[in-house]
C-alpha cells in the first residue's frame, strides 16, 4: 500500500499544489510520495519554486459548512468551496461521512489513539489519463480516505482552472485590442459610436455587472444590443467566445423600424440549489469572484467610476481545518504557524512521514506509526526519518521510542543498506535474495575473517535478520559464542559494562525470546569466567546478585564527574547532596565521603569553613555600593534581572514587606483571582509565596551582607526559572505517563508507548525562543531536522533500552533530579531574560492580594501598575476597523540587520503591518506603564539560527508620544494622521531596501553584485593577458578566449550598478531622515533610560550583564555577576569595533521621567559587621562557574586568580567565565 499523509500535511500540500507546473515538476504534490531524502545526494525542493502559494477564500454560496456543535452521522457531508485570490484557481473540498456504520469513530483530538486523520489516496476523476499542455488545465478530483480502521471519513479535492484564462483576461484588458475595438465600433456604428475608448477596467467591470444582473434578473436588463455604445467599444465581436462560454446567447431580431439587429441575452441560471451540485449558476459565481480579483488588481485611480462593489469573502483555511479535524492539533513549542505561505521548507523527513514541522513529538510518533502500518515495505526508511527527527529535535521522548524500536529489531534504511553491502549484496536486489543465500554468504565470510571481525559480521547479519523478520537468520547470528567479546556482543554490551548491566541485558534477552535462555546463560558464564566474577556466578546459580561495595569510580560517577584528576568544588557537591531526593541521600552521602577523602589526600582539598568571608571584588565602600551576585550555573541573565528588580523601589518595598500583602489561599479568597487570564489555584499561591519569601530573604541579604558579593539561593533561581507549580520537583516520570494509557497504536504487533525515561537523564527541550543562549562547543549535524532546534549538545538517543541496573540506577536517579542545579541549568538554557521576568511577575501577582479587578477578571496590583501597559491592536477587516486590547509587560523589537535607532525598531513593532489575507494592522498604547521594558530579538532564522549584532542607538530620553493613543497636545485623529504619513514613507523605504538587496545579494559570501562583477572583470582581463602570452609563445591558441570588449562592458556595468546603489543609499538616508522628523515636535511623554541588558556571544553561547543608571548619584554602573563597577557612557552607548564578538543590547528599560526618583533607588545598603572571630586560612575557595570555550567570551574585569579546570555534572567550568 502507498504512503499516506496526515490532515495538516494534506492541507499544506494543497496550499502549494499548482497543476500548471505539475508536468515539469515530475510529480503531483497531493498524490505522489514525496522525494526520499538521502544525506549524500542533492535534496529536491519540496515545492517547485514557481508554484502558487494559495490564499484561499470562501465561496459561501457553494459551501456547506458544519454548524457549531453538530454531531456527525451517516448522512453528514460538508463542503468548502474556495478560490485563490492570486492564481484564481478554484478548490472545492468535500468531507463525506455518508454510508458509515453507526459504530464508527471519526478521528479527532479527543481520540488519543487516532488524534488526526491519516489520508490515503484512492484515485483521480476527470483527467482521463490525458497528457500534454491542455491536461494541466483540466478540472480534476482527487479522492482520499482515512486509514484509521474505524474512521469513515472520505475527502474529495476538486481543482478547477479559472473560468477566465490568461488569454481571456488579455482579450478583455489589453490596451491595443481595446483601441482596435473602438476603431471597429466607429466604422460599424458611425456617429452612434462612443467618442472615448474603453478603459482597461471597463470590460471586467461591465461583465461583472451583467453576471450580477443574471443572478438577480430584473425586467428590461436581460437584452444587450450589439450596437449599444459601451458594449460595442468594450466587447465588440472579439469577446463572443468568452460570452458564449459564460452562458450568454446571441440572436438577430427585427427592430421597431423594421431593420435587423444583433442582440445578446444574459445567462439564465437556475435558482440556487444544493451546494453539492454544479450548475451554470456556479460558473457565473466563480467568474464573478475572478472578476473581483481582476478589478481589484487595478489601481484605485483606474477603478474610479466603476460600478463594481468589491467582494470581501472570508479566508477558507479555518473552515477547511475544522472539516479535516486539524484546527487545534498539538504543536511543538515555539512554532506558531506552518510554512505554506513562504518559501521556507521543513526537513524532507517530515513530508516522508506525512507530517509537518510544527507537530508535537506525540504527533510525529503517530504519523510514523500510521506510515509504517500502511506501507510496511518502506518501514526502514520511515524508521530512519523518526531516528533523525528525534536527533534533530533533541527529543527525549522520540529518542527513547527509537531506542525501544531498535531493541525490538526495527532497522533504519541506512543500517539496512550498510548490512546488505557488507555482504556484497546490492540493496536493490534484496527482494529476490533468499535467506539461505544470505546465511551462506555469512558463513563463507566468517571462515575467511579474523576473530576480531566476527562480532561485526554477526551484528550485520542480525540487522538483516531483524529487517527481514527472519528467525532463521537471527538464530544463525546468535550462534558461536566462545569468547568474552562474542558474549558481550550477543548481549549488546561492551567491555566497560558492569556486572549489573550484564544481568540486566540477560533479563531483557530472555524475556523477549525465552528460546535463547541457554545461549544467554552461556554468554554470562563466559563473561563471569573471564572476569572471575563471583557475583555473576552467584546470579547464574541463585538468580540474585549481592550489592557491591562502592568504589571511588562509582562515587565520582554518581556526581557525573568523569575526570578524577582535577580539584573539585566540594561545596557544589555538598549542595547536590542537600537537595537530593530522600531516597538518594544515603548513597550520595557515602559517595561524598569517599570523594572528600580522595580530594583531601590528592589535592589537600577540604571543605571551606562556612564562617570564612568571601574575598573582596572591589574597593568601593560597602555601605554605599551595590553588591555583586555570584553565579550558580547557566543563569547570568537571572543575576541581571535580579539586580534590575532590586533597583525598582516600590517593588523592592513590596517584597521586603510581603507579609502585609500575602494572598489568603482559601477557596473563597481565590474564586475570582486571575493572573495572566488564568485562574489561580491554592497550590500556585503556595509556590508563588515561597518564591516571594525567598526573594525577600535575598533582597534582605543584598542590603545587609557584610561582603560585596552574595549568591542567590538555588531555590530562588529554580522558582524564577521553572514555570511549573512545583519547580523543585522533577518532571513526572515518563514511564508512569506511558502506563496511564498514552498508547500510540502498534506496528506489526509491537506496541508503541508514550515517552519512557532516558538512562542519560536528558530533558526534552522546547523549540528555543529568539534569545536562548546555549553551548557553542559542539558541532551541528547536517541531519538537524528540527526547524528551530539548532542545539546539539546532548548525548545521542540510546540504541537500546535496557532497564537501569543498580549502579547506573543511582546514576539515573541523580540524573532525573540531577539535583536542583541540573534542573535549573536545563531551564536556563530554554528561557531568555524576558521569560524569566514574566515568570517572576506572575509569581509575585499570584502571591499577593490584588488592589482591584481589571477587565476579564484580571487582578490589578503593584506589578500591573508598574510594568503593564494596555496596548490596542487595530485590524482592518471587511466589516471595518476591529480593535483588540491586551496587557503587555514588555515590547519585542528586531534590529533589522542594520545599525539604527531604537525609535526605528519600535516603529516596526507598532507600525502598519500586512497580515495574511492582505488586511493591515497596527498597535498603539492606550495606557503606558511607568516602567517600559523593551526586549531585542537578536537571534533570527535565516536557513539556520543566526545572530543579528546590529547596533541599536539609544537616547537617554525616549519620547513615547508616537506610540500612544493620544497625548497631552494631540488627539487620536491628529496622531493617526502623523502615523499614516510615517507609514507612507516607510513603505517607500521598504521598497528601496528591497531593490538595494536585489542589487547587493549574490551567492558569494562577503561580496555584493558590484564587487562580483568587478572581480569577474579582473579575472577576464587576467585570462586575456594569459592567453595573449601563450599565443605569443606558441603561435596558436589552444582554447577560445573571451572577447576583448567583455572587460570594458563588465566595468561599465559595475559602474552603473554602483551608481544605482549610491542613489538608493542616498534615497534611503533621505527617507529615514524624513521619517525621523514626522514626530519631532511630539515631546509630551518623556521616559528616561534606566537599564540595558547586554550580551556577548552567539546563537549557542555567551554571557549576560546589565548596565543600570543611578538617578540619585548620577552615574552608570556595570553589574557583571559578582563585579559591580562604574561604567563609562562611551562604553555603554557606542558600538564596539575591532572585536570578534561585539556586545549587543538584548533589552532596555525606560522609566517615566517625572517618576524616576519615586520609582528607582539603585543603592540600598546596611551591611552587618563581619564575624572575624574564627581562625581562617589564607586561601579562599572561589565559586565554580561556567565557560563557553568556543565562543571565547571574556568578561571585564577578567579574573586571573583561578586556573583550575573542573568538571561538575558533566559540565566544564572555569572560575570567572561562564557558559550559557
Amino acid at each position: 500500500m502507498a504512503p499516506g499523509k496526515t490532515a495538516p500535511r494534506l492541507l499544506q500540500d494543497l496550499l502549494t499544489y499548482d497543476p500548471r507546473y505539475e508536468e515539469r515538476a515530475g510529480r503531483n504534490l497531493l498524490t505522489s510520495a514525496p522525494p526520499r531524502y538521502h544525506p549524500d545526494q542533492p535534496t529536491a525542493a519540496a515545492v517547485p519554486f514557481r508554484n502558487c502559494r494559495h490564499t484561499l477564500f470562501n465561496k459561501s454560496e457553494q459551501s456547506q459548512l458544519p454548524a457549531v456543535g453538530e454531531d456527525l452521522d451517516h448522512t453528514t457531508v460538508y463542503k468548502v468551496a474556495s478560490y485563490c485570490s492570486q492564481c484564481r484557481w478554484h478548490v472545492d473540498i468535500t468531507v463525506d461521512f455518508r454510508n458509515s456504520e453507526p459504530s464508527t469513530a471519526p478521528c479527532n483530538k479527543a481520540y488519543h489513539e487516532y488524534p488526526l486523520h491519516h489520508f490515503l489516496f484512492e484515485g483521480e476523476d476527470g483527467s482521463n489519463g490525458s497528457n500534454g499542455l491542455g491536461a494541466q488545465r483540466k478540472p480534476r478530483t482527487y479522492r482520499f480516505r482515512c486509514s484509521a480502521p474505524a474512521c469513515p471519513t472520505r475527502v474529495a479535492i476538486s481543482i478547477k482552472p479559472p473560468q477566465l484564462s490568461e488569454q481571456d483576461v488579455e482579450t478583455l484588458t489589453n490596451q491595443a485590442q481595446l483601441r482596435r475595438r473602438w476603431e471597429s465600433a466607429k466604422q460599424l456604428a458611425g456617429d452612434r459610436a462612443d467618442t472615448v475608448m474603453a478603459r482597461r477596467v471597463d470590460a471586467p467591470d461591465f461583465l461583472n455587472t451583467y453576471l450580477q444582473d443574471s443572478l438577480k434578473p430584473v425586467k428590461g436588463k436581460a437584452r444587450i444590443p450589439l450596437l449599444n455604445r459601451k458594449f460595442l467599444k468594450t466587447f465588440g465581436r472579439d469577446c463572443d467566445s468568452i460570452l458564449t462560454r459564460l452562458g450568454f446567447t446571441s440572436a438577430v431580431e427585427e427592430e421597431d423600424d423594421g431593420g435587423m439587429a444583433e442582440v445578446w441575452y444574459l445567462p439564465k441560471p437556475d435558482e440556487p440549489k444544493d451546494p453539492l451540485e454544479s450548475t451554470l449558476r456556479n460558473v457565473i459565481e466563480d467568474t464573478r469572484y475572478e472578476l473581483n480579483t481582476i478589478i481589484l488588481s487595478f489601481s484605485e485611480s483606474e477603478r474610479s467610476g466603476c460600478r463594481h462593489q468589491p467582494l470581501y469573502p472570508t479566508p477558507s483555511r479555518g473552515d477547511i481545518e475544522r472539516m479535516l479535524a486539524c484546527n487545534d492539533y498539538s504543536k511543538v513549542k515555539g512554532r506558531v504557524e506552518t510554512r505554506s505561505t513562504n518559501h521556507e521548507e521543513d526537513h524532507p523527513y517530515y513530508a516522508s512521514l506525512g507530517a509537518i514541522g510544527d507537530f508535537s513529538d506525540e504527533l510525529i510518533l503517530f504519523a510514523y506509526s500510521r506510515q509504517a502500518e500502511v506501507d510496511v515495505a518502506n518501514h526502514p526508511y520511515y524508521f530512519e526519518c523518526l531516528q533523525d527527527l528525534a536527533n534533530g529535535r533533541n527529543s527525549e521522548m522520540l529518542g527513547m521510542q527509537v531506542g525501544i524500536l531498535a531493541s525490538q529489531g526495527f532497522t533504519s534504511r541506512r543500517d539496512l543498506e550498510t548490512a546488505y553491502q557488507y555482504f556484497g549484496i546490492d540493496p536493490a536486489h534484496a527482494n529476490v535474495i533468499s535467506d539461505d543465500h544470505i546465511i551462506g554468504t555469512f558463513k563463507a565470510r566468517l571462515a575467511d575473517i579474523s576473530p576480531s571481525l566476527a562480532d561485526e559480521t554477526r551484528k550485520q547479519l542480525r540487522v538483516l535478520g531483524d529487517a527481514r523478520n527472519s528467525d532463521k537468520i537471527r538464530a544463525e547470528a546468535a550462534e558461536a559464542i566462545e569468547t568474552e567479546e562474542q558474549a558481550l556482543s550477543w548481549l549488546d554490551l561492551d567491555n566497560s559494562a558492569s556486572d549489573d548491566f550484564v544481568q540486566t541485558m540477560f533479563s531483557l534477552k530472555t524475556q523477549d525470546n525465552p528460546a535463547c535462555l541457554d545461549t544467554a546463560r552461556k554468554a554470562v558464564l563466559i563473561i563471569a569466567d573471564r572476569r572471575q566474577s563471583q557475583r555473576l556466578r552467584e546470579f547464574l546459580e541463585k538468580g540474585t546478585m549481592t550489592e557491591p561495595e562502592m568504589d571511588i569510580g562509582e562515587a565520582y560517577a554518581l556526581f557525573s564527574v568523569d575526570n578524577r584528576t582535577l580539584k573539585l568544588d566540594l561545596e557544589v557537591l555538598k549542595t547536590s547532596v542537600d537537595i537530593a531526593n530522600p531516597g538518594d541521600v544515603e548513597k550520595l552521602q557515602k559517595a561524598f565521603a569517599i570523594i572528600q577523602q580522595d580530594q583531601a589526600q590528592n589535592f589537600n582539598n577540604k571543605m571551606v569553613d562556612p564562617n570564612q568571608p568571601e574575598a573582596r571584588r572591589n574597593d568601593y565602600p560597602l555601605d554605599s555600593w551595590p553588591v555583586g551576585l555570584r553565579n550558580i550555573g547557566n543563569t547570568c541573565y537571572l543575576n541581571s534581572v535580579l539586580q534590575f528588580l532590586f533597583t525598582i523601589k516600590p517593588l523592592r518595598e513590596l517584597i521586603l514587606n510581603c507579609e502585609n500583602h500575602m494572598q489568603e489561599a482559601s477557596a473563597d479568597a481565590l474564586k475570582d483571582k486571575k493572573v495572566g487570564r488564568t485562574a489561580v489555584t491554592a497550590d500556585r499561591v503556595a509556590v508563588a509565596q515561597k518564591f516571594v519569601r525567598e526573594l525577600r530573604a535575598f533582597f534582605e541579604h543584598m542590603i545587609s551582607a557584610p561582603t560585596d558579593t552574595v549568591r542567590p539561593a538555588i531555590d530562588l533561581a529554580s522558582l524564577a526559572l521553572c514555570r511549573t507549580d512545583s519547580p523543585e520537583e522533577p518532571t513526572k516520570s515518563p514511564i508512569l505517563a506511558a502506563t496511564e494509557g498514552n498508547g500510540l497504536g502498534s506496528i506489526d504487533g509491537v506496541v508503541i508507548s508514550g515517552p519512557t525515561a532516558a538512562p542519560s537523564g536528558v530533558a526534552t527541550p522546547v523549540t528555543p525562543p529568539d534569545s536562548v543562549m546555549d553551548d557553542d562547543n559542539k558541532s551541528v549535524s547536517s541531519m538537524q531536522a528540527m526547524d528551530l532546534g539548532d542545539q546539539n549538545d546532548r548525548p545521542a538517543p540510546p540504541t537500546r533500552p535496557p532497564p537501569v541496573p543498580p549502579r547506573p540506577q543511582a546514576q539515573s536517579k541523580i540524573d532525573q533530579t540531577k539535583t536542583k542545579l541540573g534542573i535549573l541549568e536545563e531551564s536556563a538554557r530554554q528561557q531568555d531574560a524576558a521569560e524569566v521576568m514574566g515568570n517572576i511577575f506572575d509569581l509575585i501577582s499570584c502571591a499577593i492580594k490584588g488592589d482591584d479587578v481589571m477587565r476579564e477578571g484580571e487582578q490589578w496590583d503593584t506589578i500591573k501598575k508598574l510594568f503593564f501597559s494596555d496596548v490596542t491592536t487595530v485590524r482592518d477587516t471587511a466589516k471595518g476597523a476591529e480593535k483588540l486590547s491586551e496587557l503587555r509587560h514588555n515590547y519585542l523589537v528586531s534590529p533589522g540587520w542594520r545599525d539604527r535607532h531604537l525609535y526605528a525598531t519600535l516603529d516596526d513593532d507598532f507600525g502598519q503591518q500586512e497580515m495574511e489575507g492582505g488586511a493591515n494592522r497596527y498597535d498603539y498604547i492606550d495606557t503606558a506603564a511607568p516602567i517600559l521594558v523593551i526586549n531585542v530579538r537578536r537571534i533570527q532564522w535565516v536557513k539556520d539560527l543566526v545572530y543579528d549584532r546590529s547596533h541599536i542607538s539609544l537616547d537617554k530620553i525616549l519620547y513615547m508620544d508616537r506610540y500612544l493613543g493620544e497625548t497631552k497636545t494631540l488627539n487620536k485623529d491628529d496622531l493617526l494622521k502623523l502615523r499614516e504619513a510615517q507609514w507612507q514613507k516607510q513603505r517607500k523605504l521598504r521598497e528601496a531596501s528591497g531593490e538595494r538587496q536585489r542589487l547587493q545579494t549574490t551567492d558569494i559570501e562577503g561580496m555584493d553584485l558590484v564587487d562580483t562583477i568587478e572581480e569577474t572583470s579582473a579575472f577576464v582581463n587576467d585570462l586575456l593577458a594569459e592567453k595573449q602570452s601563450e599565443l605569443q609563445q606558441s603561435g596558436a591558441g589552444s582554447l577560445p578566449t573571451p572577447p576583448p570588449e567583455l572587460t570594458d562592458a563588465l566595468i561599465d556595468k559595475a559602474k552603473h550598478l554602483k551608481e544605482d546603489l549610491d542613489g538608493l543609499n542616498l534615497l534611503m538616508s533621505d527617507l529615514e531622515s524624513q521619517i525621523e522628523t514626522v514626530f519631532k515636535d511630539c515631546n509630551d511623554h518623556p521616559y528616561r533610560l534606566h537599564a540595558i541588558f547586554t550580551h556577548r556571544g552567539g546563537v549557542k553561547g555567551g554571557h549576560y550583564w546589565i548596565y543600570i543608571y543611578d538617578f540619585q548619584n548620577g552615574l552608570w554602573r556595570m553589574y557583571n555577576d559578582e563585579y559591580v563597577t562604574i561604567a563609562d557612557e562611551k562604553q555603554i552607548f557606542e558600538p564596539e569595533t575591532n572585536v570578534t564578538l561585539p556586545k549587543a543590547s538584548t533589552g532596555v528599560v525606560y522609566i517615566r521621567a517625572d517618576l524616576v526618583d519615586e520609582l528607582t533607588e539603585a543603592v540600598r545598603r546596611s551591611p552587618e559587621a563581619a564575624d572575624t572571630s574564627s581562625d581562617r586560612s589564607t586561601e579562599v575557595q572561589k565559586d565554580v562557574e561556567m565557560i563557553d570555550a568556543d565562543e571565547d567570551v571574556r568578561r571585564s574585569p577578567e579574573p586571573n586568580k583561578h586556573d583550575e579546570l573542573t568538571t561538575i555534572d558533566g559540565l566544564q567550568v572555569i572560575e570567572g567565565v561562564e557558559k550559557e
